[in-house]
């Protein structure tokens, strides 16, 4: 067909852009309190022993001071504790098993800073101290003294599938962070519960947590504001109340970086040298930007492209949701709303036009019948496990769903391949 007449007939098809229908979507479980009514009396916490110092830090043992109280899992009987001055601003402090059997996120997914980098303490604005027992810990500044966590008072508790950590707030805290999430700004700091587990929240209701896991929060203090980032990718629950803060994780090691500031903006600037700094943008990813859920077709996409130009307001990209997939199964086109060929047009159009076309993918594998990128999955044996055999199966969009394991070393040979297919028609 010819772009002219193209986008001709698809500006005639503009009238009815079709929501996305909440039907079928489930009510959210009423949420519950029990993590926060548990009964930790009974565990022992732990004592320091083995304590030494280095030039740029502190290390000792851990040892569970007495029964094990096994709240969530299995107390682990002995810890390492680390402390690193790894830069003026910056303070390492970590808790982790001595066996190393937990898990912990690996350097190449997530490297680590500090890697040639000391400080002696003397010149560091963040000082570590500790009490042995029961074992606890402050950080303060060393100019001022301001204590900006502190565990004293309640004890650590250290299993295999949990871990609860606790530190005081002052007074004057005002935090932020903690997401992604839609919640104030500025986070209450009354009963209430920050959870870090990534998820699609429909309609992205207030009060829910997102697509991001973020563990940092800035907790701004009158004239001045630091940062407490915890490296730990399990699912967790921060819960704030009664002037403390306290971790509750399902799994993993504490992993803290604690971030001098003194202001918003330095600890955002000292928090980007600890994660590194995020691809750069390139040049067209700063027009104006066309994406939703819901066209009802090929026709539809090209009538809002054709009707930005109408308005002479300057499109930079357009984007498509999963709506151009046949049956939401990924590297697919609907055969009806999206056939190859008009798509093919679409995009060679826009791209006449210099402008660009993005479409959404995701990992998430449609598994209940035969399909080329779940053979394919198969026979590279790329898919998540919830055994030592089957792959694990999910529900998403497309019904039954197989997904990559981004750790496996033919993930990203799989992957690549299936764009590449997909891209080629």
């Amino acid at each position: 067909m010819a772009i002219t007449k193209f986008l001709a007939l698809a500006a005639a098809l503009t009238a009815t852009v079709f929501a996305q229908s909440e039907a079928g979507v489930d009510p959210l479980d009423t949420p519950q309190d029990d993590l926060y009514t548990k009964n930790l009396t009974t565990c022992p916490g732990y004592v320091a022993t083995n304590h030494w110092q280095t030039r740029s830090g502190f290390y000792a043992d851990l040892s569970l001071a007495g029964p094990a109280c096994n709240v969530f899992g299995i107390d682990l009987q002995d810890l390492k504790l680390e402390v690193e001055y790894q830069t003026e601003h910056r303070l390492h402090v970590k808790i982790k098993d001595t066996n190393n059997t937990v898990y912990q996120v690996p350097d190449e997914v997530f490297p680590r800073p500090g890697y040639g980098q000391w400080c002696s303490p003397k010149n560091s604005k963040l000082k570590f101290d500790f009490v042995a027992d029961p074992f606890s810990f402050t950080v303060s500044r060393t100019d001022t003294g301001d204590v900006l966590f502190d565990t004293s008072g309640s004890k650590l508790v250290f299993e295999n599938q949990y871990i609860y950590l606790n530190t005081k707030l002052s007074e004057s805290s005002h935090l932020y962070g903690l997401g992604e999430h839609s919640d104030n700004f500025m986070l209450n700091s009354t009963n209430y519960t920050r959870t870090i587990y990534t998820r699609d929240a429909y309609g992205t209701p207030q009060g829910q947590n997102l697509y991001g896991a973020h563990p940092i929060y800035f907790d701004h203090r009158g004239d001045a504001t630091h940062g407490v980032f915890l490296l730990n990718s399990n699912g967790m629950d921060i819960y704030i109340d009664n002037g403390h803060l306290e971790y509750n994780l399902i799994g993993g090691v504490i992993d803290l970086y604690f971030i001098a500031g003194p202001g918003p903006k330095d600890v955002a600037q000292q928090y980007a040298e600890i994660t590194q700094l995020p691809q750069m943008t390139p040049y067209w990813g700063l027009g104006f930007h066309q994406c939703r859920y819901g066209y009802q077709d090929v026709y539809n996409v090209a009538a809002v492209v054709a009707n930005y130009s109408t308005a002479g307001i300057p499109l930079e990209t357009m984007w498509t949701d999963i709506d151009y997939m046949e049956l939401r199964r990924i590297f697919t086109l609907d055969p009806e709303r999206f056939p190859a060929a008009l798509v093919k047009d679409l995009v060679d159009t826009i791209h006449a036009r210099d402008q660009h076309y993005v479409v959404m993918v995701d990992p998430a594998v449609w598994s209940a019948g035969p399909n080329i990128a779940l053979d394919t999955g198969l026979a590279y044996d790329i898919f998540i496990k919830d055994n030592d055999t089957e792959p694990y199966t999910g529900v998403v969009w497309p019904g039954p769903t197989h997904f990559p394991d981004w750790f496996h070393p033919n993930s990203q040979k799989y992957w690549t391949e299936r764009f590449l297919t997909f891209f080629d028609g």
